[in-house]
């Protein structure tokens, strides 16, 4: 009996021994840390249009900053440019009325002559001195007087006041007097011409 025991012993002790290890924790932990780096890396493509979205979008931003800049450039430009037209609207009037006055005055001084010395000669003096002043400045401004004389009427620069008929074929819608003066500014029209027309009699 006793050398049974020893053998048991002996049989024991030849017997390999066994370590379990338990890999299924590790396994998950890798499994959870795969799928939090799949969540915080997107695929390829939304990562290219995250990207370009960003770039349009700071493109766009960079137009519409552009945009106002210039706007205010041409705010301020247009404002500079008001400006300077009213100024030179201003020196336009002055240098006008500049030359006006002195009429004016003549106008003033013939009246005044006429009025204490009760003759009416030297009125008529004065106003046809002073509408020889205004005749001279307004041809030294470019203003031209129509010509109106042995012409045919023009609708571009007359305007028909008073008709009369007439027999002749040769003298049909032609100005047979002029009622007031017309004046052009260079080749504009500041003032049409009122003439009597006549008109072949039917």
């Amino acid at each position: 009996m006793p050398q049974k025991k020893s053998k048991t012993k002996d049989n024991s002790q030849n017997e390999p021994e066994l370590n379990i290890v338990d890999r299924r924790s590790s396994m998950y932990e890798d499994e959870e840390t795969s799928t939090s780096d799949t969540e915080e890396r997107l695929p390829t493509y939304v990562e290219r249009l995250k990207q370009e979205v960003e770039e349009k979008d700071k493109r766009l931003r960079e137009y519409i900053s552009a945009y106002k800049e210039k706007t205010g450039e041409n705010d301020e430009f247009r404002k500079r440019l008001e400006k300077d037209n009213d100024v030179r609207l201003d020196q336009f009037k002055a240098n006008l009325f500049s030359r006006l006055i002195p009429i004016l005055d003549n106008l003033n001084r013939a009246i005044q002559t006429s009025s204490t010395s009760k003759e009416f000669e030297g009125l008529l003096q004065g106003v046809e001195m002073v509408a020889k002043q205004f005749s001279r400045e307004l041809k030294n401004n470019e203003v031209q007087k129509i010509d109106t004389q042995n012409r045919k009427f023009n609708p571009a620069t007359d305007e028909v006041v008073m008709t009369e008929e007439t027999t002749d074929p040769e003298k049909d819608n032609s100005i047979v007097q002029e009622l007031e003066p017309g004046y052009l500014f260079r080749d504009k029209l500041i003032k049409a011409a009122k003439v009597k027309v006549s008109h072949l009699k039917s």
